[in-house]
This record gives C-alpha cells, structure tokens and sequence, in this order.
C-alpha cells in the first residue's frame, strides 16, 4: 500500500519509513522455506499481501479484514492474491464479497508446525541414539538424580552460549556441591558469573575462587575490627579491595586505621579517609606507619620541652634564681653603719 511522501530528502524518507512500520514474518517461515514447498512465486504474493494488510507489532496469526473503502487502491489485488493462497493451502478466506474479505495465514501456519514437529521428533529420535550430552550425563552422576528437561536446556546453555567444555560444567557442579546447594537457579548463578569473569578453564577457576576466598577474608578483618555485624554492599567491599589492590596497604597498617575508626558514626567512611592521608604521607606498609609515628612523638616531645623552657623563661623575668657571693665585711663597717642610725 502506497502512502504519500512525508517530505522531501532523507529525513522525509526515514519519517515515513518508521511511520510506516515494519511487517513480522517469523523466522521459521525462511529456515522451512523449501519444506513448505513456497517457491518464489508463492513468496512474492505473501509478501504482497503483507504489505498491504500487515502492521507493526502485528501477530502473524492475526485474522485480516480488508475492505474495498480502506483500501481502494490495493483491494482487488489483495482479494485476487488471497483467493490464489488459498487454492495453495497458505491462507484461509472465512469472508469473501466484492467489497470485503477476512482471510488469516492459519493453512501456512499449520504446516509450519507439521514440519517442525517431524524435525523436533527426528532430533529427539538422534539424540537418543547417541545418548545425553556428556555433560548432562556428568551432571546427573555428580548431582545423584535425573534432570528435568529444564535443567537439560540449562546445562546444555552454559556448553553452547558460555563455550564451556565438559570440565567447566563439573567445575561448577563441584563448586555447588562444595557450597551444599545444587538447585538449578544457584548453579545457573555460578555458570553465569564464571562466564562474565571470562574464565574458560578450570585453573582459572581455581585462581579465581583463590582470590575470593582472600578477598573474602580481608572483608572479614575489617568488619571484625570496625564491629560491622551486617554484611557489605557492594560498594562497600569495593572500597575494601581498593585499600588493597590499588593504594597498596598492609594488613597491619588497615586494622591501625579500622582500630582508629572504630565507634565512629560511619567507620568504613571514616578508615578510607584515615587510608587517604596515609596515603598521601607515603605510608604503605606497617614499617612506614610506625616510623611516621615515631617521628610524630618525637616532634610532640620536642614542643613539649620548648613549652616548658618557655615557661620557665617566663617565670624568672624581674627576679633572679642567682645566688651572689658577697665579700665578708670587717668590724669596722659595721660600726660605721650602726653610728649612721644612731645619729
């Protein structure tokens, strides 16, 4: 169905593109292309009528009714091109005057789903023949029960859309049972999360599950030491890991800091500011801690001593602590003296 320009250049081009929407044909429809027995004639007047009926976000089963007053252009050619389907058995007309028709595509549709099911059937029939995947037989012996068809797909997702090998499903397999939970959901969790890190082996799981558990343990140090009972979000765990990983401090120089933080009204906030001046200092390690400490007390030890000079200094002015040594005066000045008060 032809509709008038919505403007000139490429703008007006791509407006009335997307006014216009696009058409569903399921995919299906093209991988059985041949089965179906559609032939380029056939698929040309499909798409002929689906241009003229067929609407964005529209179902493929839909039921179509198209009218000589909607569409007085295309009507007789749709009519004609529908009737011609449905000699094919690939619509079926449930109305039909000079002046309306209402058809739908059920005939294709039900074929579709003929073929479909005799290659799902057969694909059943070739997988018994060779047995499960190993994977899920590996499953179903490690986990100690039979899979649901569910848990099947599932498994077989982590081999086909994660590119995992037989040894990266026993990999997780392992880890849930190492962990005592082996629901689906939870196992699907791990496979995801291995797969987001990029790890494809089993040593890289190793390695990974290695730094966890030490990633793990350095979360613990400091919430025991600040007394957070609650657990870490995950902004907060990685704040911990950049107090490691990026600035470089020791076990030792991070619990002087959490030992400082303590009882403050946020402590996490408080130790990473505490880590940030450190930083700022040079300190890394508990050696570089305890030598600005030392030089610390040493400074606070030295105004301590100029203090108290100070104030002895100040004590003295106007009076002095020094004991003069007089000369021992004769008999004679003293009678001098005492004859100056008597006269």
């Amino acid at each position: 169905m032809a509709l008038a320009p919505e403007g000139p250049g490429e703008f007006g081009f791509f407006e009335a593109l997307m006014k216009r929407g696009f058409v569903n044909i399921p995919r299906m429809l093209f991988d059985y292309t041949l089965d179906l027995g559609l032939d380029y004639d056939r698929i040309g007047k499909i798409f002929a009528v689906l241009a003229c009926v067929g609407g964005p976000g529209e179902s493929p089963y839909s039921v179509y009714t198209v009218t000589r007053r909607n569409t007085p252009r295309d009507f007789d050619q749709v009519r004609t091109l529908v009737l011609q389907l449905e000699e094919d058995m690939i619509t079926r007309c449930d109305h039909v005057t000079e002046n309306e028709v209402t058809f739908s595509f059920g005939p294709l549709f039900a074929r579709l789903y003929a073929v479909w099911e005799e290659y799902w059937h057969e694909h059943q029939r070739e997988m018994a023949r060779k047995g499960p995947h190993p994977a899920v037989a590996l499953a179903e012996r490690l986990l100690g029960r039979s899979l649901s068809t569910r848990d099947v797909r599932e498994i077989l997702s982590w081999v086909d859309e994660y590119g995992f090998a037989v040894e990266m499903v026993e990999a997780v397999l392992r880890e849930g049972l190492r962990q005592g939970v082996t629901r689906m959901s939870y196992l699907k969790a791990i496979a995801r999360e291995w797969a987001e890190a990029g790890l494809q082996t089993p040593a890289q799981v190793a390695a990974y599950l290695e730094e966890h558990q030490k990633a793990v343990a350095r979360h613990r140090k400091a919430t025991h030491a600040l007394g957070i009972k609650r657990p870490l979000t995950a902004a907060e765990q990685a704040m911990i890991e950049r107090w490691y990983e990026e600035w470089g401090f020791d076990d030792d120089v991070i619990l002087q800091a959490c030992e400082q933080s303590a009882g403050a009204k946020n402590p996490l906030q408080y130790t990473n500011k505490v880590l940030e001046s450190w930083l700022q200092e040079g300190i890394r390690t508990r050696a570089d801690l305890d030598r600005m400490l030392e030089q610390k007390r040493q400074t606070a030890a030295a105004g301590v001593e100029s203090g108290r000079a100070a104030r002895s200094g100040r004590r003295g002015s106007g009076q002095s602590n020094v004991i003069l040594k007089r000369e021992k005066k004769d008999d004679s000045y003293y009678e001098v003296v005492f004859k100056r008060y008597d006269d």
